[in-house]
């Protein structure tokens, strides 16, 4: 049985990228200024702004869209860990690498999950290291190499380490997800798979061949 969007943690629900533009389109109907990296930001205590308006209030935010995540608990429904069904690529993306880590990689780890929220799961282990790769250089492609980081002011709210994304952090990012690909838990068998094979049982049961 699938569980509603509107009930799962704000910290799991803005790595999908459909979430967050439910959540956004919401939002934008109040005030079409909103901004949900400011939205994003704030929740996450990058940046600390008393004077943010209810607007930004998360629970604020997440009744304004429930609606719409409603119709997309019907369109696209988030499934349980080992529910059959089709599952993505954010859902790998619930743990945080713990190397490296920065004011601003929590931003840019939750606009990867979202860029790359829609891939289909399973997936082969070289087509999902070509896929991050690839999607995470278009989310750096405004960046400064440092040499063992990256900096990339659109992320940079202030503080020493504003901006700053480390390459360590990247890896060791792609090496746990990688390693969650062969998880038992993502080893789901093929939607109808064992109903046709149950099937295919019962049709010999009932004429005798072997």
């Amino acid at each position: 049985m699938s569980y509603p969007r509107k009930r799962l943690d704000l910290n799991m629900l803005i790595l999908e990228r459909r979430s967050c533009e439910a959540m956004e389109y919401a939002a934008k109907q109040k005030n079409p200024k909103w901004s949900f990296e400011r939205f994003e930001a704030l929740h996450f205590g990058i940046v600390d702004d008393s004077e943010a308006g209810e607007e930004y209030d998360a629970y604020r935010v997440l009744s304004q869209a429930e609606p719409y995540l409603d119709e997309l608990d019907k369109q696209i429904p988030f499934l349980h860990p080992l529910e059959r069904g089709t599952h993505y690529v954010w859902e790998l993306f619930l743990e945080l690498p713990r190397v490296g880590s920065s004011r601003s990689t929590r931003q840019l780890w939750n606009r990867l999950a979202r860029a790359m929220s829609g891939i289909e799961l399973p997936i082969e282990t070289d087509e999902f290291i070509d896929r991050y790769g690839e999607l995470l250089q278009g989310l750096l492609k405004d960046a400064t190499d440092m040499g063992d980081r990256f900096y990339l002011a659109e992320l940079d709210y202030g503080g020493w380490d504003g901006g700053i994304i480390s390459k360590d952090f990247l890896i060791e990012g792609l090496q746990m997800l990688v390693a969650k690909l062969k998880s038992p838990v993502l080893d789901r068998p093929v939607k109808g798979e064992n109903d046709a094979a149950a099937e295919a049982a019962a049709t010999t049961e009932e004429t005798g061949e072997e």
